[in-house]
């Protein structure tokens, strides 16, 4: 099937808007979100592909096969254990958050906020409120499912963008988020939510832009959360079960008061 109307156009000049501020940094897992995002910027500039995770972690695996597929400059960022500690300190110092799981997602943009020179960072975020990419949809009609997204985008929208942007400004950062632009989410609010997840394919849209511009590799990868795709949640729960804690509980002997 063809791409949706409309959304290739949309997506790449929102990603040629980005490009447009100077040198980009794209906080890249190797996943469909932060890929298909990169293999539109290459055709605006040479923006830095940026991975952060342990030693053998999923998304430094895919991240590195899709750099190389992609031609494009990549930096892995390999955290040790105690340096994911030493981060989660950081973030609770400066934002507040709600839960380890929070906690966990957000500990990539401190890490490669906190590293890289470029001042504007590309994210993927909001691909998976759009376009139907979490799995519980799966489970959903198609009118729930619905709903649930929309519930799903306003929180990020309310809650999650301003603990983000507040962290990236801590390094002297912006967050520029392509999918979020005022024309891409236009164009995701015209495909009904049954053409988002297609025969229990999430994010379908996107599969189809991707596939539509010669990047099939992305186009049929599954969706990882940061948290387990980077083995940071890893290391939290193993540093809990170390100190017969819950991970709230060792979360929150980091920053009391922080959660």
């Amino acid at each position: 099937m063809s791409a949706p109307d409309g959304l290739l156009e949309a997506l790449d000049g929102a990603v040629e808007g980005t490009m447009a501020q100077g040198a980009v940094a794209i906080m890249f897992s190797g996943g469909l979100d932060s890929g298909l995002l990169a293999a539109l910027a290459r055709k605006h500039g040479a923006p830095r592909l940026v991975t952060v995770g342990l030693e053998g972690s999923h998304d430094m695996r895919m991240s590195e096969e899709a750099a190389a597929f992609l031609g494009l400059p990549w930096t892995a960022l390999v955290m040790t254990p105690d340096e994911v500690i030493a981060a989660c300190r950081e973030v609770l110092r400066t934002v507040r958050v709600q839960s380890p799981i929070t906690l966990s997602f957000e500990l990539p943009l401190q890490m490669i906020a906190s590293r890289v020179e470029e001042e504007v960072l590309m994210s993927g975020q909001g691909a998976d409120e759009l376009f139907g990419g979490y799995s519980r949809y799966l489970e959903m009609t198609s009118e729930e499912a619905s709903a649930r997204m929309a519930d799903d985008m306003a929180k990020m929208l309310s809650e999650v963008l301003p603990l983000e942007d507040d962290l990236a400004r801590r390094y002297g950062k912006t967050v520029d988020r392509p999918f979020l632009d005022p024309q891409v989410r236009k164009v995701a609010a015209s495909i009904p939510a049954g053409e988002k997840i297609r025969g229990g394919v999430r994010k379908a849209p996107l599969r189809d832009v991707a596939a539509s511009i010669g990047a099939e590799l992305l186009a049929s990868r599954e969706k990882k959360a940061a948290q387990y795709g980077t083995g940071f949640m890893k290391v939290l729960k193993s540093r809990a079960r170390e100190e017969r804690l819950t991970v709230e509980e060792f979360v929150s002997t980091l920053a009391p008061g922080a959660i």
